[in-house]
């Protein structure tokens, strides 16, 4: 497989670039495509369909290609690969519950290879109840169809920050409610990764003792909000606490699991009345939690040795690398997120476009496959 990057602020930057990158023979099968949500998807996709190059695509909060972060554009990863190895499928779950449209997604990717492996990406409203089956839900049923041994990463479509709706889509079909795949033969496209957070798990650990969906009530059987104020330090009053909102202070909770690393599932909404506290994802009464600090300036630096220890222990040869950065940790870091953008593109040295995400989806570090929240997804694709 051979791959080229290639990026831009309008379409016809993006006609142009790819006309270049053809200008030697080069006639690439698959592109991979993240786009702000105030593009023109639509010339885009008549653009790449014309060539007859098939699209996954998804809308951004911020897209890259190696290290440049743009706000407003679009970032492209183009792959010659054989049409043999990949499908993409794209289904609208307006009219069926997600669920059972992701079990019909991953029994066709069952049917098609033996070994399926798969980027995932999903579009929804984000005020919206179904939000929460598009994360560990979905998950947990590709993995009832195809097993828990099949890779999946990938992350969440954006909307710039609107948190409103954002959109997937392919060569003929564009959907605010979807959910897309691209299946690529395990056996013949080797994909290797990794899920880093870099966020450290601080004081002894608690107990979920009552959540409902991803509401948290108690913890060791004390108000959840109450608990999360005794971590902050902070003693309000009523009427301060009524509007507390502690989503912008970067608050996490580290979530142990059985097998493999613990995974962050970061605070948002908080509700005085009932003092409990909303998640980013699925969390569980029983669930084994701490708080944790936010990720600093060192974590980039994990981030960029451990790609590299994987480029040598696991993946010395890769033809493509893509990656699915939560827009947390572009608030965060700022213009410092293209250093760990880069440093991971720079550990494996080959084309490379990603985008900052509402949640991804990835491997734990000797674990499960999991949804993620503020947590950095890479993906190295090798065509054997």
């Amino acid at each position: 497989m051979k791959a080229k990057s290639i990026k831009g602020n309008s379409p016809e930057e993006i006609k142009t670039a790819l006309e270049q990158s053809m200008a030697d023979g080069y006639k690439p099968t698959l592109a991979v495509v993240f786009i702000s949500i105030k593009q023109d998807i639509d010339a885009v996709r008549n653009l790449l369909d014309q060539h007859g190059i098939t699209i996954f695509g998804a809308t951004s909060s911020g897209e890259f290609i190696d290290g440049e972060i743009s706000n407003g554009g679009m970032a492209v990863l183009l792959m010659d690969i054989n049409p043999a190895n990949f499908e993409i499928l794209l289904h609208d779950y307006r009219d069926k519950e997600p669920e059972a449209v992701a079990k019909e997604m991953a029994s066709i990717a069952k049917e098609r290879f033996k070994n399926p492996s798969i980027i995932l990406s999903a579009s929804f409203y984000a005020r919206g109840e179904l939000e929460s089956l598009l994360g560990d839900q979905l998950i947990r049923t590709i993995e009832s169809v195809t097993g828990k041994e099949t890779t999946v990463w990938g992350g969440r479509a954006g909307d710039d920050f609107i948190f409103d709706e954002s959109v997937v889509f392919t060569n003929h079909l564009s959907t605010k409610r979807g959910i897309i795949m691209l299946v690529f033969d395990g056996d013949k496209i080797i994909a290797t990764g990794e899920a880093a957070s870099g966020q450290k798990p601080v004081g002894t650990e608690k107990l979920i003792t009552k959540a409902i969906g991803n509401w948290v009530y108690e913890i060791d059987n004390k108000p959840a909000a109450e608990m999360v104020l005794k971590y902050l330090g902070l003693n309000l009053s009523p009427e301060e606490a009524e509007t507390f909102n502690p989503s912008g202070m970067g608050i996490a909770f580290s979530v142990s699991r059985d097998k493999g690393e613990a995974i962050i599932r970061g605070v948002g909404m908080f509700n005085w009345k009932d003092k409990s506290v909303s998640v980013l994802g699925s969390i569980h009464e029983g669930d084994k939690v701490r708080f944790t600090l936010p990720p600093d300036f060192d974590v980039i630096e994990e981030v960029k040795f451990n790609a590299e220890k994987i480029h040598h222990d696991e993946m010395p040869e890769a033809d493509a690398l893509l990656m699915f950065s939560c827009i947390g940790r572009l608030t965060q870091f700022g213009p410092i997120a293209g250093d760990e953008v880069e440093g991971v593109r720079k550990a494996f040295n080959v084309p490379m476009a990603g985008f900052f995400t509402y949640g991804e989806y990835g491997r734990a570090r000797n674990g499960n496959n999991e949804f993620h929240n503020n947590t950095c997804c890479w993906v190295a694709l090798k065509e054997k």
